[in-house]
């Protein structure tokens, strides 16, 4: 099946720094494996996107530079950022309040749906560590059309294929990633 819209915030090869003082707690390691940066490039997320695909690339501050590369090589055209501004951060040397998910679109840009949006959303505190706040959701479902897949989803979400390590998932990857495949 080829997808029409594809969200992915993959595990980025970051480490913690700093705390998190609303949890009242040191971060030591991620909740989840992380993938190197050929491993999230080999992903054949091309082979998924229909013509006029909308991809949403979620990316740390530090990993932005990467999310370019990987966006041009699995075959997007970059568009625009969209900023979460969150109520708190972390980091080392800057307290990263913010985070990105870059907008792109695979040979033809096609908005079938609303568009002139902001690009910048104030939101809650997430609920778990990557967790999504509801309001890119419905970003995203107001603009871009089904079907929709979720890749490295936490949660299954209405209207979505999903995929990923801690739900059922609704497709099958090929990819290898040490032992396992993706």
């Amino acid at each position: 099946m080829l997808y029409k819209t594809i969200l992915i915030d993959p595990p980025w090869p970051q480490s913690l720094m700093g705390q998190w003082k609303r949890r009242e707690k040191t971060a030591t390691k991620l909740p989840y494996p992380i993938m190197t940066i050929d491993e999230i490039k080999s992903l054949r997320v091309r082979l998924l996107a229909d013509t006029g695909c909308h991809l949403w690339l979620w990316s740390t501050n530090a990993m932005l530079p990467f999310a370019f590369e990987i966006m041009h090589e699995w075959g997007f055209n970059y568009l625009a950022p969209i900023t979460w501004v969150k109520p708190s951060g972390c980091g080392n040397y800057f307290i990263h309040t913010t985070q990105h998910i870059l907008f792109g679109y695979m040979e033809k840009c096609i908005f079938n749906r609303d568009r002139y949006k902001p690009t910048v959303l104030h939101t809650s505190i997430p609920k778990r560590h990557s967790e999504k706040p509801e309001e890119f959701y419905s970003l995203i479902e107001s603009i871009s059309d089904e079907p929709r897949l979720e890749l490295f989803a936490r949660n299954k979400r209405k209207g979505w294929a999903s995929w990923g390590n801690e739900i059922d998932s609704d497709i099958q990857m090929s990819e290898k990633r040490g032992d396992k495949k993706l």
